[in-house]
């Protein structure tokens, strides 16, 4: 087996030994923008959330980037690699030039050069996007890249999946609670 082969099955067994050991999104999206910036040498990654409005992207998790960068400025959903959340993955070979690119300034000056993005889809609706950066330009990635950056985006979306959902179930344990508790003599 190749270095590269074994650094994405690295990045994978991190993304899954994390899902199965808690349900705190944090922690489990913590652990796989770092294991996958790892694993593809990457510059660093985020991992952006829509709001509730669906018009602005939020970071959730990063590895690798400034605070100065996270804190640039809203994303705009509409104007950051808007494809992204259309459910397409979008190349970005040169993130100074490039017109669907926001804040381009700021990556020059953050040191990168081209960026992945692709959608994080919970049951088919996107929810948000995972994006890698690089310090190098890149016209294209190659495609056992792209197969570990999907599978990624789709664990990350069951982990967001699977947070929510618990967490509704524990409102709803904790409202059962109060109101047995009211109910007893």
């Amino acid at each position: 087996m190749e270095k590269l082969e074994v650094r994405y099955f690295d990045a994978l067994y991190e993304a899954a030994k994390a899902i199965n050991s808690t349900l705190k999104a944090d922690e489990v999206l913590s652990t796989i923008v770092r294991a996958t910036a790892m694993a593809t040498e990457a510059k660093g990654c985020s991992l952006l959330l829509l709001d509730d409005e669906k018009k602005h992207l939020v970071h959730k998790a990063d590895f690798g980037l400034s605070d100065k960068y996270l804190h640039k400025g809203e994303l705009m959903a509409n104007l950051s690699l808007a494809d992204t959340l259309r459910g397409e993955t979008v190349v970005v070979s040169d993130a100074s030039n490039d017109p669907r690119v926001q804040y381009p300034t700021e990556k020059v000056k953050e040191g990168i050069a081209s960026i992945i993005s692709l959608p994080l889809a919970a049951r088919d609706v996107v929810i948000g996007e995972i994006r890698v950066y690089f310090s190098h330009k890149q016209d294209a990635f190659p495609r056992d890249m792209i197969k570990l950056l999907t599978a990624v985006a789709n664990l990350s979306a069951i982990a967001i999946e699977n947070s929510g959902m618990y967490e509704s179930l524990k409102k709803a344990h904790d409202v059962c609670q109060r109101e047995l508790w009211h109910l007893q003599p």
